[in-house]
């Protein structure tokens, strides 16, 4: 018998990121809003071409990162790291594998790729700046409107990454099965990129968790706890986790995070 997700939907608000390079005040404004109550929103990249090609890049890189991970254990384990804001992971018992790639890497030219993944290194060094950019962007307009105002000048700096980086994952547990329970996510902001439904999302007034649904060409953009915590809770970092869809999950996903280190 086919698998039906038992729960409930949730829908996201949508913010125009070419809305928001524009400075237009409307949808700055909606974005703090929703920043403030919900704290997790779809980012339209579409409208008005503003995705920096980062859709073109991903059919590739899921192909390729797909690869790296169908690979015997013992070549991905070279790719881990003691560093867990870096490197391969895996968990067996819930078919769940990782890879994350370091900014700090990314940016001194020491990132060590899989062959794999070396033949598209261009797009994930693409992907890199395009996701730095958009989150950094959006940090520095939520941390202006805030009230009172957060020093914006600490997310404009994007040669201090910080413990930024860029997660490549699969997951191919039982459908249904919860992968990742109900956690914050440790940063400023996430951005996700995703084929199939995963995120649960706890509604902030009713408690009830619903699924998001895929929209396409609008990855999810949520608040960290590093952001709430800086604006004193003013901006909401939304309770959420990760169940398996029917077929296997191709994630790519960004976290920007200070966590300050030098550089």
């Amino acid at each position: 018998m086919a698998y039906s997700y038992p729960g409930p939907k949730t829908s996201l608000d949508v913010v125009n990121y070419s809305a928001l390079q524009a400075n237009d005040a409307k949808e700055i404004c909606k974005l703090v809003e929703i920043s403030q109550t919900s704290g997790i929103f779809f980012l339209d990249l579409e409208t008005g071409s503003a995705s920096g090609g980062a859709y073109d890049d991903m059919p590739s890189l899921i192909e390729a990162q797909r690869k790296f991970f169908s690979r015997d254990a013992e070549q991905k384990l070279e790719y881990a790291d003691d560093d867990p804001s870096r490197g391969f992971d895996m968990f067996e018992a819930l078919s769940v594998q990782r890879l994350k790639l370091s900014r700090k890497q990314h940016l001194s030219n020491t990132l060590r790729l899989p062959p794999d993944l070396q033949i598209v290194s261009d797009r994930i060094s693409s992907l890199f700046t395009f996701n730095d950019t958009v989150l950094r962007q959006i940090a520095q307009k939520l941390s202006t409107k805030a009230s009172p105002p957060l020093e914006a000048y600490k997310y404009s700096d994007s040669t201090n990454p910080g413990a930024s980086n860029m997660c490549l994952g699969i997951a191919s547990a039982r459908a249904g099965m919860e992968i990742l329970g109900d956690h914050l996510d440790e940063d400023i902001l996430t951005i996700t990129y995703y084929d199939e439904p995963f995120l649960e999302v706890q509604d902030r007034k009713t408690k009830a968790w619903g699924l998001v649904e895929v929209n396409e060409h609008m990855p999810i953009v949520n608040v960290g706890d590093e952001l709430q915590k800086a604006s004193k809770g003013k901006f909401y970092a939304p309770p959420h986790r990760v169940v398996q869809s029917p077929k296997e999950i191709n994630l790519v996903m960004y976290d920007l995070n200070e966590g300050m280190s030098d550089f």
